[in-house]
């Protein structure tokens, strides 16, 4: 016993310290929460979601965007980061669908990022936008909070050819 007592009351503190800096401060397992911005009802899920400093850390993640329409907006990351200090987010390995007035759009991009200054969905890796009669691919990308996509350094679109 004297040998352990011993051999703690000679360990190199800082290291010690350091080894601790990679543990969450926070953990919450099954996260899930809702709230209603400018009309529109938000959700999101998560079955991890770890506290480190500022750094939000989300083990996959849900977020589905209801519309004062009935519309919705359904994304699936594996992964998510939020920053507190920036306000910003990103979330890699991006799926969902989009429903407008005509049609429901699939979306599948490498990475999202979002701030809350621009209140803007950035595609910095590109985007793929498609249904069962168009694809659309793109290598930078920007979705406005209305769903309007700008195209930030052209696309290339596939049409389709439905058979009746």
């Amino acid at each position: 016993m004297a040998y352990f007592v011993f051999l703690d009351l000679n360990r190199d503190l800082d290291a010690l310290r350091e080894s601790f800096e990679d543990v969450p401060v926070v953990v919450i397992e099954n996260l899930e929460f809702e709230r209603e911005i400018s009309g529109e009802l938000w959700r999101m899920r998560t079955p991890v979601a770890e506290r480190r400093h500022d750094i939000v850390e989300l083990h996959t993640v849900d977020v589905q965007r209801r519309f004062a329409s009935g519309k919705e907006w359904f994304f699936t990351g594996l992964h998510g980061l939020y920053s507190e200090a920036t306000a910003s987010a990103d979330v890699t390995d991006l799926v969902g669908t989009m429903e407008t007035e005509t049609r429901v759009l699939n979306l599948e991009s490498p990475l999202l990022s979002w701030t809350m200054d621009e209140n803007v969905f950035l595609f910095p890796k590109g985007v793929i936008v498609y249904d069962v009669e168009f694809l659309l691919e793109t290598d930078l990308a920007s979705l406005d909070e209305s769903g309007i996509l700008a195209l930030n350094e052209g696309a290339v679109i596939r049409w389709r050819k439905i058979e009746e």
